[in-house]
């Protein structure tokens, strides 16, 4: 039973065809046209459905949302998972950070999560537990070559992070200066505490 006694709305099934097209369409929506216009009336004509259909899935837009953020981040932690696994987790943890950062999603999941408390709750998550998987290959690898340097691995993964954002974003926009420094003293670090 649902509210106030009213039988439970049937809802499509999590996880199927349609219900994976919508969380498509929302991240193209977000990617290039943002979050203003993420509406289920532009999520179904994106995907070729009826606008009904929206809600046979998701109860509200927000879950949608919702789920759209938690379906990317759970492939994102699956991938940093499996570099922090690997022989070279610090270049593998690197590669990908600097090959799937996409600042205009991340830009607008973030103003998103301004209004939707459980979206919110699903982003905090996410950085921390990516943050947690990069803080324990740092430490590793600090440790491993004792070039610890009296720099903590949690400032170094949000320091991380935190270039990797701004080389992606200006990127975008065309700008290059500084980069190639940038990347050089990084791959300069991985090298000295992860030789391989």
């Amino acid at each position: 039973m649902g509210e106030q006694g009213k039988p439970a709305r049937r809802m499509g099934p999590p996880g199927s065809d349609n219900w994976h097209a919508m969380l498509d369409g929302a991240e193209v929506i977000l990617r290039d046209e943002g979050h203003a216009a993420l509406t289920s009336r532009r999520v179904a004509e994106q995907i070729g459905v009826k606008q009904r259909l929206i809600y046979y899935y998701f109860h509200t837009m927000d879950d949608l949302i919702v789920e759209t953020f938690r379906r990317l981040s759970e492939r994102e932690l699956e991938r940093l998972r499996a570099a922090g696994q690997s022989g070279r987790p610090l270049r593998e943890l690197w590669s990908i950070s600097v090959q799937t950062t996409d600042p205009r999603l991340i830009s607008q999941f973030m103003a998103l999560a301004n209004r939707i408390e459980p979206l919110a709750r699903e982003v905090i998550r996410f950085i921390e537990e990516s943050r947690a998987i990069q803080i324990d290959a740092l430490r590793a690898a600090m440790a491993r070559s004792g070039n610890e340097g009296g720099i903590s691995p949690a400032a170094l993964a949000i320091v991380a992070t935190s270039v990797v954002l701004t080389l992606t974003r200006e990127d975008q926009l065309g700008i290059s200066c500084g980069h190639a420094e940038v990347g050089a003293l990084i791959d300069g670090f991985i090298d000295r505490v992860e030789p391989g």
